[in-house]
């Protein structure tokens, strides 16, 4: 065997080493890039999972119960539960506010004398602002909501008795902000009924 051949031998293994030498390094680099993005992709998935979910706004539905007589209230959502609320009437009404504990719900005898009384003669189907502030869980989160709704009547006449109202359902008009007092709400429930009743 010439020098010549050896030589040739000799770069063809040094040829050799250094190929495998640049595939381990660019296996290396393969998977060290691979461990960086999953390293990201778990980074961007734990922050949105950290990130705080604005809660969707709570909207109140009633179903009438007793012919009317009665409103059973409801929020929106499998995960929102009602604790507490606190009904309040225009100042036309001269009718307390009624707080309920864990029953929520509406009742005409807490206003129908008032109502006759601010519409006197003028007995037809309307619609009664209230101010509802209520306090509910959602989702294990204590939370508090202060909105105006509009409740639909009717009117039911009795004999020998005076007329009732008869509740239908109730519509979300405005929702207060977080920082709205109770003069707020009185004095928009105010604005809105006499909205309704100019004369009244």
């Amino acid at each position: 065997m010439t020098e010549a051949t050896e030589a040739a031998k000799t770069r063809r293994r040094w040829l050799s080493f250094a190929e495998i030498a640049t595939v381990v390094a660019l296996v290396i680099s393969a998977a060290s890039f691979w461990d960086s993005h999953q390293e990201r992709a778990e980074t961007r998935a734990d922050a949105a999972r950290q990130k705080p979910v604005a809660a969707a706004p709570l909207v109140l539905t009633a179903s009438a119960e007793a012919e009317g007589a009665g409103l059973r209230l409801a929020a929106t959502g499998n995960d929102r539960v009602i604790q507490t609320q606190t009904i309040v009437f225009p100042t036309a009404l001269d009718a307390a506010a009624v707080d309920t504990v864990g029953n929520p719900h509406i009742e005409t005898d807490w206003f129908a004398g008032g109502l006759r009384s601010a519409v006197g003669a003028d007995r037809k189907p309307g619609r009664l602002p209230v101010g509802i502030i209520t306090h509910y869980t959602d989702k294990g989160t204590d939370r508090t909501d202060t909105a105006i709704y509009e409740i639909g009547h009717s009117w039911r006449s009795r004999l020998l008795q005076s007329d009732v109202p008869r509740l239908e359902g109730i519509t979300l008009i405005a929702r207060l902000g977080r920082n709205a007092d109770a003069a707020a709400l009185q004095k928009r429930l105010d604005a809105r009924w006499s909205a309704h009743h100019p004369a009244a």
